[in-house]
């Protein structure tokens, strides 16, 4: 059966061989008829010079085919048979040889048959004399009766047909192997598996085969996952077993010429000591080698893993046993070549043999650490190198394998491992690899034991800024130094590290193996986006992506079913597989992608755009790769986008998007699965949206703008003097009146759909964990009142006296009565309003609550049309469309659904256009799906994306990192990213990689609250810090002094950092309030 699928695979493959020249053909006369308007070659030329060749001719091909799978049918229907006396060995061990048995009537082969069965030697010879076969020496047909003897273990007749046969070469054998191949090949198949799963209708396939006993495995499963090491082996078999047993006794009665057949080798190249090795049958190859050194077969002086031990690949018995997980063979290997005594020669020789050397770095990839504490003690070269120059170090440091690295790193007396290995691909060391992709475990062995964190790849960069761009910043802090040197520029010029787009940068990749879309070539700074760039007027956007945006989920994008053998002569899985996702119902190409997928797929959406997104079809056609024609489908799978998601209402959504399809074959049998996940943006319309400029969002300043973090600054309680509430009016209009021209805050939704500011998911003043999208305006107004805002509703009289707190805008600087309206309470509200949220999870984790009498000065909660209408126009606004992501709803033990993503986006774009006039704005959110969103609905108002950057656990892989975030803003023309401040910190020079992309760098977070830390930063060009204390970071940086922690009144102007210089271009100039992304 095995060999039948492969000969299946190679007809196909010279099928599509044909099919593809054909088209290639087809195409290119095509293209020269077009370029020769008067000249008509392709008809003629196809006719004359193509189709005339074999490759264009198909019948051949498809009916050798047909042929095949009509052969592998009746295979399949033969597995129902069942020999109960032979115990199903006559069908793992192969047929035997029918060509001497044609000549020989079918009563006198039934007799020889039952003879064999009945372990008769005398009805055997009687048989064998009526047919005068041993007089005439049929070798085929004794040799099939010995095959018939070993599976009936009848070993008296093993014996006898042994004496009488002069040879176990079997020429017609279609894998040119013996009995004894034949019975090792048996016993590994049938007692490596341990007891239950041994599958009584398997059939024999080729070792080395991808084909399992029981399956096909898919065409997508073209790696499998490392074997896990064998813990079984000393417990499968022991000389007392009944099959060892005839082995031992077929190797003893076998007459010195046959004794050659234990060292012969079949099509492979392979010895029956490389299958016992393969199969880890431990006694087996104990005794292979007995019996070998005992007829003077063993020559291991050299080592067993010499050339003229290894196979038509390459491999030797002891590659084989490293490669399938088994330390006991390997151990017994390496104790049976030295059974005339060890030698430091041998060690020497091993170093220089290359397989040796690559089964190291498989052991060290599977994690086999026994394996490869064994490699080493018997002299591998520890240091060997593959096609790519890497170690088994770097494989170590790749997948984290701690032990295995620790045993590398310890060597031997006479070896020791390279620490500062490069690899030819970017130069990276194994501490580049480790940190590239974050195993932190393996970096910390490779620092303890000397490894030079400072050194640079050949694109410039170090594993410390490696690592803090992919967010790895635990590796990053570790590998964090004092060396000033290491924060300058690379020592080579700065324009050496801009490769043309041609160029690979190290700085582009994902993931140290290369798995990841190479993305790292940096173009030059270009100019900040324009204006106007492409939104949806008409139609909606449909975003398919295949697989899941939730790190935490380790699912495949496309899952097939492994194929049944009874099933191989009718399937096309087994083939090399693509996806194509088309839709019907919208408009866009279908995508073709090649299975399996790349790691990147998820953040690579297949776009569609449509008039009715409830009437679109997702289509997901599982089609081979090479069949040159898209009906050729071997399954599909389809998603209606009405219902494939469990509907909340029309103003709710799921958080949870990822959507599992089953593939359905041409026959109805499901096959698979498809994962997906899907974005549906609608357009937005408002009669004040429109392209007002024609210049960029940003103009290039001479310094470094300094914002305040949610207006005078994030309420903390480590602050030595009380803070204006956070996200309040008085907070905004204080910084306004201080000059700034900035403020940053939160907009939420309430439950019927009105802009609020609020900086947390829960609103705990409540005294429960109620989301904000759970409460009406009035509820939320409610908890937090504004005593000037209810004697306005109720009487509009007179307005409120000029020295009560209500009037923030007469008022200036003056913190006084601002001051004297927290504190000039009356009673224990403090205490009562702690007393109602100690059981919140908000006040359980912080131990206090923003904008809270007696912890802050307090002020009422306030909606964005307030800020609009209360804040001066030249006051700008930095709002953060606060929505929660999947993990955030976790995190907080909410519930999965939020306001459905485009009816929030809507809400606040309109009253955004409502009041903005000409304020400037912009937007920015933690959210990827908000970003996008906002991207497409609107031309002129610009969008940062906020992230973590690996600070924090995040699910959804756009806001995992540095790296990503500036591959989503890239990717969908967002204004820049807003990042923590801790990787530029880190790695300052990380600022220029995102402005290299041509996007703008912002920066938030407390260390931002540290002039030094900030100085890092402006050193490297950042665009603007968020900071809660400006004025002390202004100072700090202009007189180049670390100032005394400010008071309130200094703790949270607006501004633009002033470093030596007025600068030439004010805030103001900056046209952010038009243009796109």
């Amino acid at each position: 059966m095995g060999a039948l699928l492969e000969l299946r695979s190679q007809f196909r493959n010279l099928q599509w061989f044909g099919e593809i020249n054909h088209k290639g053909f087809v195409k290119i006369t095509k293209k020269l008829d077009k370029k020769v308007p008067d000249l008509v070659t392709q008809g003629p030329y196809i006719d004359t010079k193509v189709k005339v060749k074999p490759f264009a001719k198909q019948a051949n091909t498809t009916r050798l085919l047909d042929e095949i799978n009509k052969w592998m049918s009746v295979l399949s229907e033969a597995q129902t048979f069942d020999d109960t006396m032979s115990e199903h060995s006559t069908r793992s061990l192969g047929r035997a040889s029918a060509k001497g048995m044609l000549s020989l009537p079918q009563a006198q082969l039934d007799a020889l048959d039952q003879a064999v069965r009945n372990d008769d030697v005398p009805a055997l010879e009687a048989g064998l004399k009526t047919s005068n076969v041993i007089e005439e020496g049929a070798q085929p047909l004794m040799l099939g009766l010995l095959q018939r003897s070993i599976s009936s273990r009848s070993k008296t007749c093993l014996a006898f047909l042994l004496s009488n046969l002069k040879s176990l070469d079997e020429p017609d054998d279609i894998n040119a192997r013996n009995c004894i191949h034949r019975l090792v090949i048996h016993i590994g198949r049938t007692k490596s598996v341990p007891e239950g799963e041994q599958d009584s209708k398997s059939r024999p396939v080729p070792a080395g085969s991808q084909f399992s006993n029981k399956h096909l495995e898919p065409g997508l499963a073209t790696s499998k996952a490392p074997k896990s090491l064998n813990q079984k082996e000393s417990l499968l078999l022991t000389k007392d077993d009944e099959a060892v047993q005839l082995f031992i006794f077929l190797l003893e009665q076998l007459r010195p010429e046959q004794r050659v057949a234990l060292k012969s080798r079949d099509s492979f190249g392979r010895m029956p000591l490389h299958y016992a090795a393969q199969f880890g049958i431990v006694v087996v190859c104990q005794i292979i080698m007995s019996k070998m050194q005992q007829w003077d077969q063993f020559h291991v002086k050299d080592g067993i893993d010499t050339p003229e031990w290894q196979d038509n690949d390459g491999y030797a018995p002891l590659h084989l046993s490293v490669v399938g997980g088994h330390p006991l063979t390997t151990q017994a290997l390496l104790q049976g070549e030295n059974w005339e005594g060890s030698s430091p020669y041998k060690a020497e020789i091993r170093k220089s043999i290359s397989k040796s050397g690559a089964v190291l770095a498989i052991a060290t990839k599977s994690n086999y650490s026994v394996i490869v504490q064994l490699l080493i003690d018997a002299g591998v070269d520890i240091n060997w190198r593959d096609k790519t120059d890497e170690t088994a170090l770097h494989v170590a440091a790749r997948f984290g394998h701690e032990e295995c690295a620790r045993i590398i790193l310890k060597g031997t007396a006479d070896q020791k491992a390279d620490l500062e290995a490069t690899e030819s691909t970017y130069s990276w060391t194994p501490l580049h690899v480790a940190a590239v992709d974050g195993k932190y475990n393996v970096a910390e062995l490779l620092v303890e034991a000397g490894a030079d964190i400072t050194r640079l790849d050949s694109s410039g960069w170090t594993a410390r800024e490696h690592a803090a761009l992919r967010g790895h910043m635990d590796i990053a802090r570790l590998l964090e130094t004092n060396d000033v040197e290491i924060e300058s520029p690379p020592t080579r010029p700065v324009d050496t590290l801009q490769p043309t787009p041609s160029d690979m940068s190290s700085i582009g990749e994902r993931r140290s193996n290369g798995n990841g879309i190479n993305n790292g070539s940096r173009a030059p700074d270009a100019a900040i986006k324009s204006f106007g760039h492409r939104y949806l007027t008409n139609e909606s956007l449909v975003l398919v992506s295949l697989g899941s945006m939730d790190m935490r989920k380790n699912i495949e994008p496309v899952s097939l079913d492994r194929v049944p053998l009874t099933e191989a002569h009718n399937t096309q899985l087994d083939t090399a597989l693509s996806i194509v996702v088309s839709a019907t119902g919208a408009s866009g190409e279908p995508t073709i992608i090649d299975l399996p997928v790349h790691d990147s797929i998820a953040t690579e959406p297949v776009v569609f755009t449509t008039t009715d997104a409830g009437k679109v079809k997702l289509l997901f056609d599982i089609v081979p790769t090479y069949s040159g024609n898209d009906k050729h489908k071997v399954g599909r799978a389809v998603a209606l986008l009405s219902s494939v998601r469990q509907s909340l209402g029309s103003s709710r959504m799921n958080l949870q998007g990822d959507v599992c399809v089953p593939i359905m074959s041409s026959s109805f049998d499901v096959i698979g699965t498809v994962n997906f996940n899907f974005l549906v943006i609608t357009p937005f319309h408002h009669p004040n949206m429109e392209i007002t400029s024609r210049q960029t969002y940003w103009k290039k300043l001479e310094s470094t703008m300094v914002i305040g973090h949610r207006g005078l600054g994030k309420n903390l309680t480590s602050n030595r003097s009380l803070q204006l509430g956070e996200n309040t009016l008085p907070s905004f209009i204080a910084a306004a009146n201080l000059g700034a021209q900035y403020v940053e805050f939160d907009v939420q939704l309430t439950k019927d759909h009105v802009p609020v500011i609020y900086h947390d998911f829960l609103v705990s003043e409540t005294g429960i964990d109620a989301p904000v999208h759970t409460l009406t305006l009035e509820q939320f107004l409610h908890i937090n009142p504004d005593k000037n805002r209810d004697s306005k509703q109720q009487s509009r009289k007179k307005p409120a006296p000029t020295g009560e707190p209500g009037d923030f805008r007469a008022r200036s600087n003056s913190l006084t009565p601002k001051r004297s309206q927290s504190m000039g309470f009356a009673g224990s509200g403090p205490d009562e309003l702690d007393e109602r949220m100690k059981h919140t999870k908000d006040f359980k984790d912080k131990g206090f609550k923003g904008n809270t009498r007696g912890n802050f000065i307090q002020a009422p909660f306030a909606t964005l049309e307030e800020l609009f209408r209360e804040l001066p126009q030249e006051t700008g606004f930095n709002i953060e469309m606060k929505y929660p992501m999947l993990h955030e709803s976790e995190e907080h033990e909410m519930d999965t659904y939020a306001v459905e993503l485009n009816s929030f986006c809507d809400t606040v774009l309109s009253k955004v256009y409502d009041l903005a006039g000409e304020r400037h704005i912009i937007f920015s959110s933690f959210n990827p799906d908000i970003c996008l969103c906002l991207s497409y609905k609107q031309p002129s108002i610009p969008i940062l994306f906020l992230t973590d950057a690996g600070c924090c656990e995040v699910c959804d892989i756009r806001a995992s990192s540095l790296q990503e975030a500036i591959r989503f803003a890239r990717r969908w023309n967002l204004l820049g990213i807003v990042a923590a401040a801790e990787p530029f910190v880190n790695s300052p020079r990380l600022i220029k990689i995102v402005k290299e992309n041509g996007i703008v760098c912002f920066s938030y977070g407390t260390l931002n609250n540290d002039p030094e830390m900030v100085r890092r930063q402006v050193k490297q060009g950042i665009d603007a810090v968020i900071v809660d204390s400006v004025l002390a970071i202004r100072k700090g940086l202009t007189s180049g002094e670390t100032p005394t922690e400010p008071v309130n009144g200094e703790n949270g102007t607006n501004g633009t950092l002033k470093p030596d210089h007025e600068l030439k271009e004010k805030l103001d100039e900056l046209t952010i309030n038009g243009g796109g992304p």
